[in-house]
């Protein structure tokens, strides 16, 4: 039985998200490897201005090989073989953004070159399954992305406008965890790419035995459920 929550090992892959998008965007060439929505926004504006074809290879790479990741951690997790190995795609991860980190170690990519684009399509393809792994073990109120839904969840129940501010302390936690991930991976892309995937690799090491032995809220017992604010 589970008897630590899973909670803080969520956490550190909110940190680990904002380090990861600091390196991509400052570092491999003005692209996100978690955030799509700013992809997507960077793709169309580039083809707003009639530079689409430039564009289009820089992020499609993310795009692609995130949904590729998000649909193949999917089908995985719901696979009845895997039985109770779901959080083993935790593990493939880790090693996914290890890979990453040695590689920017031994090219040390300029911004959208080719080796970057490769060092990209496998942080994107490891946050795609990410995000579906997440998904499978969410915690109410813990997000590792999406930070404009946690803000506008934190805002719109502010007291001050007769919200009730119930779990704040968790929306809270996320948006700052985010933003000081992201500040210590753009502190850290100074010395190159591979001092920020090092440091995510850690801080993946770190999170991997509370997300695999962790418990999750539709792991808890009714009275624990029940005693939930």
């Amino acid at each position: 039985m589970r008897e630590r929550p899973i909670t803080p090992g969520l956490y550190l892959l909110t940190a680990i998200c904002g380090v990861i998008d600091a390196t991509s965007f400052l570092a491999l060439g003005n692209v996100f490897s978690e955030v799509m929505t700013g992809n997507l926004m960077f793709l169309a504006f580039e083809i707003g201005q009639g530079q689409g074809i430039e564009a289009l290879p820089i992020y499609t790479v993310p795009l692609v090989t995130f949904s590729i990741g998000a649909v193949g951690a999917g089908f995985l997790l719901r696979s009845a073989r895997l039985g109770g190995r779901r959080r083993h795609a935790f593990i493939a991860i880790a090693i996914l953004i290890a890979i990453a980190a040695l590689l920017a170690l031994l090219w040390d990519p300029q911004p959208r070159s080719g080796h970057a684009m490769i060092i990209v399509g496998f942080l994107a393809f490891a946050m795609g399954m990410q995000n579906a792994a997440v998904l499978a073990h969410p915690v109410p109120d813990v997000a590792t992305n999406v930070m404009t839904l946690t803000l506008v969840r934190l805002l719109s129940n502010w007291s001050i406008i007769g919200g009730n501010n119930a779990r704040w302390q968790y929306r809270v936690a996320s948006l700052g965890i985010f933003f000081l991930g992201a500040i210590l991976g753009a502190v850290l892309v100074r010395f190159g790419p591979a001092a920020g995937l090092g440091a995510a690799t850690v801080l993946y090491l770190i999170a991997l035995p509370l997300l695999l032995f962790g418990r999750s809220p539709r792991e808890a017992s009714p009275h624990q459920e029940s005693e939930k604010p």
